[in-house]
């Protein structure tokens, strides 16, 4: 994708520039240590006033550079969180399977992105700080890059140990996160029928064991970090202490000037600073990696370009039904889906709408608004007229028209200023699922979609759906039922099977 002047440079750019960063921060702290060395040097020999002068210089380069880096890293973080903001409706839209990582995750995934410069920046020091094996080498000999070796070597097995259970953990967590979402909305939405039968209680306490265990495993990755963070801590320490002592004999003797003993500290010890910066973040870039993962695979676009197909599928097979769907829906077409009930119809048309993951084949919509009438089908707290307009600037006549063909006449619906109950709550199953219906036809979408909803309507009510629906040959309707359809002429049937 090109890029514009008002976007952003993508996660790779920033990427690529961490690592030169890094690679050039990593040189430039050995460079300090050495002059530090030089430093303590001069005060050694008498030479106090340019000595203390040296180090006052090389402690406002360390704090120059880290401030210089702590500002890269907040600018790249602004401008990748934001970048990742804009982009993150796509991924919202798309079907989320059972027990898959929560869509609220997302923006969780956008903060650990969002730091992956700066982690990987720490990465690239690590790596480029291997060169003060060599510098060690080269002032202390064979000895002390012995120790040194030998210690990052026993390091490298803890932090792929502890890579491999953090990820392992983290995928548990996610997994023990997504099935407490979804119990939660499920205990939330059945509360009614749950204190109707003294049940409240069976659920809370279900709610709470899953939400212990989901704290059990976040304090074991927890756990996990810092038992890497100590071992880098414990190597450091070791690795310090040991080439400080192996120099200190070689002063003692003769063999090393104080000027090669003090670098051979200072880098060793710059070294194990960058790798134990690394080992700190270990963790958090794994997770950035993961979350760079989830951003950046791409959303299927499935959208139709034809002005004349609504829904297309082919080759679908969905979660409920093994058989595989052909089918086309195109402007003005009647199209009924009929089965016994749990044949999958709901299932079909949920996923025909991009609501649920499909198992396999195709299938593409409008990009054109689709109205969706079902028995489940929401109504809000507000007045009369905003449910039926949601927020749309329409006239009360056509507002009230569309209600008399629907045949919702009388007090409860002449003013549109009354006030409804939240889910349509004093109407009945009939009269809601036609204030449905009629919300949907004034937004004069191309395609309405009903889900089984002719058998909570009565004789007379069905009349005044099929009228109203024959008074719109420009409009699709794709209706799913048992046995009854509301469509009196249709273009196309098919048959969901169990």
């Amino acid at each position: 994708m090109a890029l514009t002047s008002s976007e952003p440079p993508t996660s790779a750019t920033y990427l690529r520039s961490a690592r030169v960063l890094g690679i050039l921060a990593s040189l430039f702290a050995f460079s300090l240590a050495a002059l530090s060395a030089i430093a303590i040097n001069d005060v050694a020999h008498d030479d106090v006033a340019v000595g203390v002068w040296l180090l006052v210089g090389v402690v406002a380069l360390r704090w120059a550079l880290a401030s210089a880096l702590d500002e890269w890293g907040d600018t790249t973080t602004a401008r990748l969180r934001s970048r990742w903001r804009r982009v993150l409706v796509q991924h919202f839209a798309l079907p989320r399977r059972e027990g898959e990582r929560a869509r609220g995750d997302l923006a969780l995934a956008v903060d650990q992105a969002s730091k992956s410069p700066s982690l990987e920046r720490l990465k690239a020091s690590a790596g480029a700080s291997l060169l003060g094996v060599v510098i060690v080498f080269l002032v202390a000999g064979w000895l002390p890059l012995v120790i040194t070796m030998a210690l990052l070597a026993v390091a490298a097995p803890f932090y792929q140990r502890a890579g491999r259970r953090s990820e392992a953990m983290a995928a548990q967590y996610q997994e023990r996160r997504a099935l407490l979402e979804a119990r939660q909305l499920e205990v939330l939405q059945h509360a009614p029928e749950l204190r109707a039968l003294g049940a409240v209680t069976y659920g809370a306490n279900e709610i709470a064991a899953i939400s212990e265990s989901e704290h059990a495993l976040a304090l074991r990755a927890i756990r996990v970090a810092l038992e890497s963070s100590l071992v880098t801590e414990f190597l450091s320490g070791v690795s310090v202490g040991l080439v400080a002592m192996v120099v200190g004999f070689g002063l003692l003797g003769g063999r090393l000037s104080l000027v090669r003993a003090l670098v051979a500290v200072l880098v060793t010890s710059e070294l194990f600073v960058q790798v134990r910066r690394f080992g700190v973040e270990f963790h958090r870039r794994d997770d950035a990696q993961r979350a760079l993962a989830t951003l950046d695979t791409p959303v299927p676009s499935n959208s139709l370009t034809s002005s004349e197909e609504l829904l297309v599928a082919n080759g679908l097979v969905t979660e409920a039904s093994a058989g595989a769907i052909d089918m086309i829906v195109r402007r003005g077409d009647r199209v009924v889906i009929t089965g016994p009930s749990g044949a999958g119809k709901t299932t079909l048309l949920h996923t025909l709408l991009g609501w649920r993951p499909l198992v396999k084949g195709v299938a593409t919509r409008t990009s054109e608004s689709i109205g969706y009438v079902s028995v489940e089908s929401a109504l809000l707290s507000g007045s009369l007229r905003d449910n039926l307009t949601l927020g749309v600037s329409l006239g009360d006549d056509e507002v009230v028209h569309r209600l008399q063909s629907l045949g919702l006449v009388g007090e409860r619906f002449s003013d549109l200023d009354a006030e409804l109950l939240s889910e349509g709550r004093g109407l009945s199953s009939g009269e809601r699922v036609r204030l449905v219906l009629a919300r949907a036809l004034l937004s004069k979408p191309p395609l309405v979609v009903l889900d089984d909803v002719a058998g909570v309507l009565d004789v007379d009510a069905r009349g005044f759906v099929r009228r109203a629906l024959a008074s719109l040959p420009e409009l699709a309707v794709l209706e799913a039922t048992v046995d009854t359809p509301l469509l009196s002429e249709t273009t196309q049937r098919l048959k969901v099977r169990a």
